[in-house]
């Protein structure tokens, strides 16, 4: 079992870093299908991508690109929209006595992720395109 989430971790991390995804995305499924209940699987999923967004959060900090006032509202509003989701969880939970509200929270998160960025990734490109850059070549990464 230890070596199943070592494994899971480090090839979750290895996803998620190579592709730009969340964490969320990589392991909270595989911690359900793991066999944890969905509480304890979206509560570890968060967990395990703490470190990785306070890393993220020092280096925008460093060169001087995190708003600071935006990020205090954000902070904000995620808090209070996370107490109120986990007293209605808890609800849901005592009054049908499933858990499974959770799992289709994290689907339907999930399923509008994806239609998201399907349809601003699409404007983005047709504005690239309308604006004459070419989204089929490379360009070089290093600049002379």
């Amino acid at each position: 079992a230890i070596f199943t989430l070592v494994m899971l971790g480090f090839v979750g991390g290895l996803i998620c870093g190579a592709f730009g995804l969340g964490g969320g995305v990589i392991y909270n499924p595989a911690l359900l299908a793991l066999g944890l209940p969905p509480l304890v699987s979206s509560a570890s999923g968060l967990y395990l991508v703490t470190f990785s967004k306070i890393a993220s959060s020092v280096v925008y900090f460093i060169y001087g690109q995190l708003d600071l006032t935006y990020g205090f509202w954000l902070s904000f509003c995620a808090s209070v929209g996370s107490v109120i989701a986990i007293y209605a969880a808890r609800w849901y939970e005592k009054h049908s006595g499933r858990q499974s509200f959770i799992v289709w929270v994290l689907v339907f998160d999930f399923i509008l992720a994806i239609a998201v960025m399907t349809v601003f990734g699409t404007l983005n490109l047709k504005s690239s395109v309308d604006h004459g850059l070419s989204i089929t070549s490379f360009s070089p990464v290093c600049k002379k």
